[in-house]
């Protein structure tokens, strides 16, 4: 091999050679030099080479193209408003992180003055509110809670708790649900949704601008709350495919009637300007395809590796 013209003049297999070991085998250039008996600048410059020649092409894929592909196929795919993507990871802490901050920014574009905003239960609802930045830009907000619930579980607050974060952080009224998530008796569960302190958060759910709302693998028990299990084995556990503001979800998404529950009916959902569902995990891949099957969402915010198995499940 010769350098006379201070680029080189190499033959096509050396430069394939060298291009394989360094790209292919992850050999530095170092090890290259050794191999072959040539000093490490030769094998810089058979490599510059190998790359003006076309021998080798570099690509640079940017994460956030990729992304915006699956959103809109997912947004066409179910009539979607939006939809926000993460990476996927199997660090389940840092996942909700990211779907939360994407939730958050969501939310916060499409808010309105005087939005009535609903707030559902669940771990990356929560992220959500944590990651909402506080604003005054948006004059006569109030937050509720969408269902009713007692102590939070998994470490998380209490859905009153989350609402007064979200209000503070909104500069909003909050107005609060004080009651059971499940009731068992019809007598009781009437009595109490007709308490005028009851009523002061539920006659809100007609007037939704705005909710934000988890998606639950309805059946599979992954909770140690009695009350869920109980209403879970009410309706049949194998019928179930996701939970939604505690009621219960086929895998056609349809809404299965169960025991009473203190929650926003799928009809006031639904008749919301915006609803963000907000879940992740491939393990809960069925679950949001069944909810956007039922059209809970207008928009969704998940990872990447959900939006993949979603669009796989409907091919």
């Amino acid at each position: 091999m010769s350098d006379n013209s201070g680029r080189g003049q190499y033959g096509d297999d050396i430069l394939v050679l060298v291009s394989e070991m360094y790209y292919i085998q992850e050999k530095t250039q170092k090890d290259i030099a050794d191999n072959l008996g040539l000093s490490r600048p030769a094998v810089s410059r058979l490599l510059q080479t190998a790359r003006d020649r076309g021998i080798v092409s570099v690509s640079i894929i940017d994460p956030s193209e990729r992304l915006k592909k699956l959103e809109e196929e997912l947004t066409q795919a179910f009539g979607l408003k939006g939809c926000r993507l993460c990476p996927s990871g199997e660090d389940h802490a840092i996942l909700r992180a990211r779907l939360g901050y994407r939730g958050a920014e969501l939310l916060m574009t499409n808010m309105e003055p005087g939005d009535v905003i609903g707030i559902g239960a669940g771990s990356t609802v929560y992220e959500t509110v944590r990651a909402l930045r506080e604003s005054r830009d948006y004059p006569g907000l109030r937050v509720v809670p969408l269902s009713g619930g007692g102590l939070g579980v998994d470490g998380r607050p209490q859905i009153n708790q989350v609402v007064h974060m979200a209000a503070h952080r909104l500069n909003a009224e909050s107005v609060y649900l004080n009651a059971p998530l499940y009731i068992g008796e019809d007598s009781v569960a009437r009595l109490l949704m007709e308490d005028a302190s009851i009523r002061q958060c539920t006659g809100l759910w007609d007037q939704l601008g705005n909710a934000l709302i988890g998606i639950g693998r309805g059946n599979i028990v992954d909770t140690q709350d009695p009350y869920f299990i109980a209403a879970l084995e009410a309706v049949g556990q194998s019928r179930v495919a996701a939970a939604v503001c505690g009621w219960f979800v086929d895998r056609e998404g349809n809404a299965i009637r169960g025991k009473n529950t203190t929650s926003v009916s799928f009809d006031q959902l639904k008749a919301a300007r915006n609803v963000f569902a907000i879940a992740g995990g491939k393990r809960k891949a069925r679950a949001i395809l069944s909810a956007l099957r039922g059209k809970f969402a207008t928009h969704l915010v998940t990872d990447e590796d959900v939006a993949r198995e979603v669009l796989f499940m409907i091919s």
